[in-house]
């Protein structure tokens, strides 16, 4: 059994990234319903562009119908002591971290009490957390990056630690669009983690309280089960030569589509349709 669960706890969504900013009808109107915010604190910190990206998440979200929007245009580690922060973080409905480089957002808010004031609101007081791109790949412990273009090979997938949100699961992005399968594969394989999530572009992963995932938006959820791995090659060859896997269990996730992280496994409709073979 694999068990997540804290009392009180709040709701994570992680969004795949290139979410729709524009329509009422996306990953982000879904988000505020489900969550009902009445403040948002933005905290734009993963983006090169933090404050102009930080204005358009504010724009997005009034035009959804949310009037108080904060945003924390926090860039290095000594201001997440500002104190004006730290009563937005204690306040705030929901959190949103944004996209842009997740070793960025752990370098910045690692062992930071920010970083702790949030973890305690989202475990013991209910605190809506969520992140699009690197803002929801920092949820991991471990987290990882680089490694798109290298295959399966060792040694190109580096890890460090996350924020912990998802203790032992690792988040990856822009999932199906990057091809990044391989990666988490990969990094599953050599035994750092043993379960993976990987979200599509404008596509959310909710997981509410109770360890329950829904999928919402235009693409896929994949889940990654190493549990039942019954070979790998890793800790046998050297760096760079390719990784030789066996049996990581998959589960492809679409809109509606919902999963029971506590025993890892969908959760079946009521009514499913049959696969029948081409003859």
């Amino acid at each position: 059994m694999f068990k997540l669960m804290h009392n009180n706890k709040g709701t994570l969504t992680l969004i795949g990234g290139a979410e729709d900013r524009q329509s009422n009808t996306g990953v982000l109107q879904k988000l505020l319903e489900k969550t009902q915010p009445k403040t948002i604190a933005v905290i734009p910190t993963a983006s090169m562009y933090g404050y102009e990206l930080g204005d358009e998440y504010r724009a997005c979200f009034r035009r959804l119908g949310v009037d108080n929007i904060e945003i924390l245009d926090i860039k290095e580690r000594r201001d997440t002591e500002e104190a004006r922060y730290l009563d937005i973080a204690r306040t705030a409905d929901l959190i949103f971290f944004t996209g842009g480089d997740q070793v960025k957002l752990a370098h910045v808010f690692l062992h930071t009490g920010f970083l702790q004031v949030i973890k305690d609101r989202y475990f013991q007081s209910g605190l809506h957390l969520a992140g699009t791109s690197a803002g929801a790949m920092i949820m991991s412990d471990p987290l990882i990056y680089d490694g798109d273009d290298k295959d399966f090979q060792k040694g190109a997938v580096f890890f460090e630690p996350g924020f912990g949100v998802t203790a032992s699961i690792t988040v990856d992005t822009h999932f199906m669009e990057r091809g990044r399968i391989p990666r988490i594969c990969a990094f599953l394989a050599s035994g750092h983690s043993k379960r993976g999530i990987g979200v599509g572009e404008n596509t959310a992963a909710f997981i509410t309280p109770d360890d329950k995932l829904e999928v919402f938006g235009a693409g896929i959820v994949v889940m990654f089960n190493a549990d039942q791995m019954r070979y790998s090659n890793f800790h046998d060859i050297k760096e760079n030569e390719l990784v030789d896997v066996d049996n990581i269990a998959t589960s492809f996730l679409v809109q509606g589509s919902r999963f029971d992280m506590t025993k890892w496994a969908q959760i079946k409709p009521s009514r499913r349709k049959k696969i029948i073979a081409a003859s």
